[in-house]
């Protein structure tokens, strides 16, 4: 590296606002199925799962933890915030997408039940709702608000969101130029890590999925 882009990338890391964490939670007892809002909590897989999730955590400092408001993710935050002598900062805006009539299905039974309505989801995604659900265009907006109103009201510091598959891939599809319609895409194991560093002048993803 010259001394010019070492110069630059010091500069950068000094201009640094805020490094958000993104977590998905642990397994829940819906694993497999359109969850959506549904208030289901971690299963006996799930709860296993957090030993390791706390030792992949263990180099960070935060300054706050958040998390959707929903059983799953506050059960998977719990534990990391005790460690950290932090209190869970539960927020509503952070819950997954709600879908609507398909809540609690699984693909296979949605395909049964509605064959036409999961076709033309599939086929004109994002701009195609399911029915009685919130819209892509509602959710995306009101994650982007949730995440811009945290970044916001910590700059300087790094935090902990743990929260669902959905609002980190609105996130990290935001961060990295992708389209709505392939968001889809990346693939966020259970508790997976994700990092996004907030600049004055932009975003860098640091991690994905690990």
């Amino acid at each position: 590296m010259t001394a010019g882009a070492k110069s630059r990338r010091s500069r950068r890391r000094a201009a640094l606002v805020c490094t958000v964490v993104l977590v998905r939670h642990a397994t829940s007892l819906g694993a497999g199925k359109f969850v959506g809002q549904t208030d289901e909590p971690l299963s006996g897989e799930g709860r296993r799962q957090l030993s390791n999730l706390a030792r992949k955590l263990s180099k960070f400092r935060f300054d706050a933890i958040f998390a959707s408001d929903l059983t799953r993710a506050i059960e998977t935050a719990r534990p990391l915030a005790e460690h950290q002598k932090l209190t869970v900062q539960k927020r509503p805006g952070l819950r997954e997408m709600h879908f609507g009539r398909w809540q609690g299905l699984s693909w296979q039974q949605i395909q049964r039940r509605e064959p036409r309505a999961a076709h033309l989801w599939l086929k004109h995604f994002p701009s195609q709702s399911i029915p009685g659900a919130e819209t892509f265009k509602q959710f995306k907006r009101r994650v982007e608000l949730e995440l811009e109103a945290i970044v916001g009201a910590n700059k300087g510091r790094c935090v902990l969101v743990v929260t669902h598959a959905g609002v980190i891939r609105v996130a990290l599809g935001a961060a990295l130029g992708i389209k709505d319609k392939n968001t889809f895409r990346l693939a966020l194991d259970d508790c997976a890590v994700n990092i996004v560093e907030h600049f004055a002048d932009g975003l860098t993803v640091r991690c994905v999925n690990a």
